[in-house]
C-alpha cells in the first residue's frame, strides 16, 4: 500500500502536545512544521523538546513569523527577508539536519529535488522565495490532501476537523488512485493543523478533537498504509 506522510502546521501551540502524544501512542511517524516565533514560552519550549525527543516526530521549518497572516505582502517583499526568517527559525527550532525540510506559510509551493511547483491559486507570488530557499539548503514541501478546519486564524489557533476521519481516508485513497492525484505515486502528504486536535475540545458534543486524530490514524492502519517523515519523502 501507499506511504502516508502526516504533517502538522504552526506549532508549538495548544494541540501540538496532543499530536505528539497520539503519534507516540499509535507509534506512527509524523512531521511537525513549526513556526520559530511560536516558541515563546517555557511551556512551548517544553513542547519543542518533547517533539525532538520522540522517535516518531520530525521537526521541520514553517518560517519565523508565518507571514503574520499577510501572505501577499510577505511574498511581495524581499525573498532575502523570507530566507533570513527561515534561517532564524532553523536555529530557534533546533533543526540540525541538512537539508532543512520546510513549508511556506499559506502556499502549496514545492522545491524538493526534481519537484518544482509554484502555488497557482495565489498568483505564483511565492516562487522567488521558494527558489532562493532551495538554493540555500532547504527542501520546500507542499501537500497533496488537506484535512481542513471548520474555522480559525491563519496561525491555526482555532477550529475543529471539518470532516470524519473515514471520509478523509476515502479522499486519500481516491487521490492515490488517480493519475496525478498526488505529487508522487504511492505517497500522500496530508496537511493538518495542530490546534485541530486538542483533547479538551470537541464539536457538537461528540468525541474529542484529539480522538478524531486517533481514529484517522487507526483507519489508515486498517487500510494497510505505512507512515513516514518528510526527510524520507524523496
Amino acid at each position: 500500500m501507499a506511504t502516508v506522510f502526516l504533517t502538522f502546521d504552526d506549532g508549538p501551540l495548544a494541540g501540538t502536545d496532543d499530536v505528539i502524544a497520539v503519534l507516540n501512542a499509535e507509534q506512527v511517524k509524523g512531521t511537525l512544521f513549526m513556526v520559530g516565533d511560536h516558541v515563546s514560552s517555557a511551556w512551548r519550549r517544553g513542547v519543542l523538546t518533547a517533539a525532538h525527543s520522540s522517535p516518531f516526530v520530525q521537526v521541520a521549518n514553517h518560517s519565523s513569523t508565518h507571514a503574520g497572516g499577510r501572505y501577499q505582502a510577505y511574498y511581495g517583499g524581499s525573498a532575502q527577508d523570507v530566507l533570513s526568517g527561515f534561517n532564524r527559525a532553523t536555529t530557534t527550532l533546533r533543526i540540525s539536519s541538512r537539508p532543512v525540510d520546510a513549508r511556506l506559510p499559506g502556499r502549496n509551493t514545492w522545491r524538493a529535488g526534481a519537484i518544482v511547483r509554484t502555488d497557482p491559486a495565489n498568483g505564483a507570488d511565492s516562487g522567488a522565495a521558494a527558489t532562493l530557499l532551495a538554493r540555500n539548503g532547504y527542501r520546500v514541501f507542499g501537500w497533496d490532501v488537506e484535512w481542513r478546519r471548520t474555522s480559525g486564524s491563519a496561525s491555526g489557533d482555532a477550529g475543529h476537523p471539518d470532516q470524519r476521519a473515514d471520509n478523509l481516508v476515502r479522499q486519500i485513497a481516491a487521490s492515490l488512485g488517480r493519475t496525478g492525484g498526488t505529487m508522487k505515486p504511492d505517497k500522500c502528504i496530508v496537511l493538518m493543523h495542530d490546534t485541530m486536535f486538542r483533547a479538551s475540545r470537541s464539536e457538537g458534543g461528540g468525541v474529542s478533537d484529539r480522538q478524531q486524530l486517533v481514529q484517522f490514524v487507526q483507519a489508515l492502519k486498517r487500510a494497510g498504509h505505512q507512515f513516514d517523515i518528510m526527510s524520507n519523502y524523496l
